[in-house]
């Protein structure tokens, strides 16, 4: 066997015993995996990544460095054929000493290894006190935790309704084409999203036992920012009472309807590691725990108390860390558009000519305008009329 053959097999081993062992013996399995690849000569990025972790808990960081630094080298020229038996591919396979036909490894997603590995990279650095160094890796963490399924895969474009105040962001929006978006600690409701108490640097040092890293990896998630939207099908989020109050300075602003195109919902790798995607809100009423060392992506942004379960909410999560501002604009490409805007039941004429002259001074397709009106027969079932 290679070593490689060797490599895959201990990982298969130890990967098994996790699932089958209790704490202490899942520890014992930890050690005698590293006895066993410790002499390995191999070029597989996950090699290098589990010895500098071990290495790094036995404080020998200058080693532990130098394995993480041969990790990260090797990402950028990992193989994703689904079929190839060698290293550094996506997909592992393996095969037991006395059979030659190979089985894969189950392993967690490719991106989700390869965000492991900065996790680890920002943690060392942080510990030899290159903070700088520790921050950019645990950017690049969170970049890669940013690729998250989408409910929306598989859909070319995707409605959303955005309910407005009236002010200089909501216009600049209409005049430049743009989708504002704003840091997670600015929305109105302090446990959302659950991302900014967990994050809590006070909080973290209480339950981390390094803590050298708390502050680079807590500012990694200074730049994520987020956009909220209301979905339903045909029009039928404006004819949702509460959220004319709540998000559309009480029926004086106006709704946006948009057009979204695949750009919002999926984006490919790019070498600046900005990433955007759309995720529906899920709500409950469970007990949610953030006493914990680690936290899932998939609660920290996407999960809001079940009181909220009337904005039937689908955000829109940025994350790039090329941009310090805390109010931006996310542009529109060419197949996203404004499909409607309708006026709130007070909002005023002025208002409403300005927000029109806006399209008619860019010379583009007019969306279509709309204004709530009063129905006399049924108070509560808003209704709305051309204008």
């Amino acid at each position: 066997m290679t070593d490689f053959d060797k490599f895959t097999f201990a990982l298969y081993k130890y990967l098994t015993s996790l699932e089958l062992y209790a704490e202490e013996d899942s520890r014992n399995a930890y050690v005698d995996f590293q006895s066993l690849i410790k002499d390995l000569k191999c070029n597989d990025f996950r090699l290098f990544y589990f010895r500098a972790h071990y290495l790094s808990n036995q404080g020998q960081l200058v080693e532990a460095r130098k394995n993480i630094d041969k990790s990260i080298s090797l990402l950028k020229d990992i193989n994703y054929s689904l079929d190839y038996l060698g290293e550094n591919n996506a997909f592992v396979w393996t095969r037991k000493h006395t059979e030659k036909s190979y089985f894969m490894v189950e392993l967690p997603p490719i991106k989700t290894q390869i965000a492991e590995v900065y996790s680890l990279a920002g943690a060392i650095y942080a510990m030899m006190g290159d903070e700088q160094a520790s921050l950019r890796y645990y950017q690049k963490e969170r970049y890669y935790k940013s690729f998250l399924k989408s409910e929306f895969a598989k859909d070319n474009n995707v409605t959303l309704f955005s309910f407005r105040r009236v002010n200089e962001h909501s216009l600049s929006d209409l005049i430049n084409n743009t989708i504002t978006v704003s840091p997670s600690g600015k929305m109105n409701d302090p446990f959302d999203s659950i991302i900014n108490l967990w994050r809590d640097e006070n909080r973290l040092r209480s339950r981390c036992k390094e803590k050298m890293h708390i502050k680079p990896m807590s500012a990694s998630f200074d730049y994520y920012r987020i956009r909220a939207f209301c979905h339903g099908s045909g029009n039928l989020p404006v004819r949702n009472i509460l959220m004319w109050s709540h998000y559309s300075g009480e029926h004086t602003g106006f709704c946006v309807k948009y057009k979204l195109s695949k750009h919002f919902i999926y984006q490919d790798e790019n070498d600046d590691n900005e990433h955007m995607y759309l995720k529906r809100i899920k709500y409950t009423n469970k007990k949610i725990d953030i006493s914990t060392s680690s936290i899932d992506s998939n609660l920290a942004f996407e999960t809001k108390k079940l009181d909220w379960k009337y904005e039937n909410e689908v955000r829109l999560i940025v994350y790039n860390p090329n941009e310090t501002r805390l109010f931006y604009g996310v542009e529109l490409d060419e197949k996203s558009s404004i499909d409607s805007i309708f006026f709130g039941y007070r909002c005023t004429d002025e208002t409403i000519k300005t927000v029109k002259n806006i399209f008619l001074q860019k010379n583009v397709k007019l969306p279509k305008f709309y204004k709530m009106v009063l129905d006399e027969s049924d108070i509560y079932n808003l209704k709305y009329t051309k204008v």
